[in-house]
């Protein structure tokens, strides 16, 4: 059974291994999966890839995590609303398992295995424990896709052959 979270846009805040960060994303459409004891939360990212301005902090943030989604560590969701609802589904459930999906279309899919923390000034971490790759849908983005539409807009009179 699918659950909404929230469906107006959350500011999420990413941590990534090696004490990398960045400024955050806004996650839209955030629902939670019941399957049994597993929970899989789904966070739509999409929408960052959109932004006009390709040098904004979001859309640079997203392509970043389009190319470092297996050194991500942890998320932060700093609305209450977000973590009281999925509070009361965990704790309506024996043994429950967390997953994460984040879907950033058209860079992927990516699942995780994740530890929730409640956070003590309110919103919650989800501590990533396992990204699983059987499981994502990772696509095959090349730097090269990026370069050329840099290349683009640093000269946009270029003509394609």
């Amino acid at each position: 059974m699918k659950y909404s979270l929230r469906k107006t846009p959350s500011h999420l805040h990413l941590t990534y291994k090696y004490g990398e960060t960045n400024g955050g994303l806004l996650g839209r459409n955030l629902f939670l999966e019941v399957e049994g004891n597993l929970l899989t939360l789904e966070i739509d990212l999409s929408a960052n890839l959109l932004a006009r301005n390709k040098q904004s902090a979001w859309y640079l943030d997203a392509v970043d995590l389009s190319t470092n989604y297996h050194k991500l560590k942890s998320l932060q969701c700093g609305d209450n609303l977000v973590r009281t609802r999925l509070i009361r589904a965990w704790e309506g459930i024996e043994s429950p398992r967390l997953r994460m999906r984040l879907v950033l279309n058209p860079r992927g899919r990516y699942l995780y295995e994740v530890a929730p923390h409640s956070l003590f000034m309110g919103g919650i971490q989800l501590d990533v424990q396992a990204f699983l790759e059987e499981e994502s849908e990772t696509t095959g983005t090349s730097t090269d896709n990026t370069e050329a539409s840099h290349t683009e807009e640093a000269d946009p009179h270029r003509k394609h052959a």
